[in-house]
């Protein structure tokens, strides 16, 4: 009995670990199926190698150490659906927006 109460913290951890990889995976595949037109309204690097920014319209982009995206609050992001390469505009000093880089997410 005592080895199945030393199970459960193990359970628990396993458990928890593969809910946020299957949230995470989901997140990253509804931002390679919609079309997005938005704008960075917030960054989290809250993770030790990933800087998360989120959307206006709720979704995410994940910045790593393999996909490394130079991005910055109020860049506009325009992608196409169901691919994963997207475009960011950025403003100038005269708050107009003009094409800065292509990005491939892996």
């Amino acid at each position: 009995m005592k080895k199945l109460f030393r199970l459960i913290p193990f359970l628990f951890v396993t458990l928890a670990l593969i809910t946020f990889l299957i949230y995470n995976h989901r997140l990253n595949q509804k931002f390679t199926n919609q079309e997005v037109e938005s704008v960075i309204v917030k960054r989290n690097n809250w993770q030790l190698r990933t800087t998360e920014f989120y959307l206006k319209n709720g979704l995410r982009i994940d910045s790593t150490y393999q996909d490394n995206f130079d991005l910055k609050i109020g860049d506009s992001i325009f992608k196409k659906p169901n691919t994963r390469k997207f475009t960011v505009y950025r403003k100038d000093l005269f708050n107009k927006y003009h094409f800065y880089k292509n990005y491939f997410t892996e």
